[in-house]
């Protein structure tokens, strides 16, 4: 999770300009985390990484967290079993886990992106002075 919030903290410090960022898609290329972005722009996941930034910074608790405990019940006495909750919890710390390394991995490749960007405009200012 510390490399989570570390990816978005760099990316929140490079990015000083997140307009910049849209109408910039990435090109597809073999690395598998640009096969992520789908059709939107960056500057949309910029924005979706932190909201969700913010919803784990805030420990929100899921809006139905009453109901789905209600329901976990019913299905437990339904199906006569007793819970397993090392391996419920491990089923579902895993999955944290693998969304987390996803949104890692976009957001480094926004900031990589973004980081090009500003060398790219630097670069031409510097060749306009010159």
């Amino acid at each position: 999770m510390e490399e989570y919030f570390s990816a978005i903290r760099k990316m929140e410090q490079a990015v000083m300009f997140p307009s910049l960022l849209r109408g910039v898609y990435l090109e597809q290329q073999d690395d598998t985390s640009t096969g992520d972005f789908g059709n939107r722009d960056l500057y949309e996941y910029y924005m979706q990484l932190k909201s969700i930034k913010l919803a784990v910074e805030g420990r929100l608790a899921p809006l139905n967290e009453s109901k789905h405990q209600i329901t976990s019940r019913e299905e437990v006495q339904e199906n006569g079993e007793e819970a397993d909750l090392e391996g419920l919890l491990y089923h579902h710390f895993t999955g944290l886990y693998r969304v987390l390394t996803h949104l890692t991995r976009k957001a480094n490749t926004l900031t990589r992106k973004y980081n090009e960007i500003i060398g790219q405009i630097n670069q031409s200012e510097i060749t306009l002075t010159w």
